[in-house]
């Protein structure tokens, strides 16, 4: 039997759980990245999802959509 303590809260456990990310042992309360508040997650997250960036056509001042649809039925 393995006994360490959680790397969040130091509670000693005789079945820890290793982070994916931190690979810190954890106890079953904070086994969880969001629970122990993993540093790694944060910049995992921001490479993965962070690298799409959002293209606009028209900028700022492009007229809505209603506006759009409307102005065909105008001509």
């Amino acid at each position: 039997m393995k006994l360490e303590k959680c790397a969040y809260c130091g509670e000693i456990t005789d079945m820890p759980f290793e982070c994916n990310y931190c690979k810190d042992p954890f106890c079953s309360e904070h086994r969880l990245p969001e629970e122990h508040r993993c540093v790694k997650l944060t910049s995992i997250r921001a490479s993965k999802f962070g690298q799409k960036k959002i293209i606009r056509d028209e900028g700022p001042n492009k007229p809505s959509l209603f506006k759009r649809i409307f102005r065909k039925f105008k001509d």
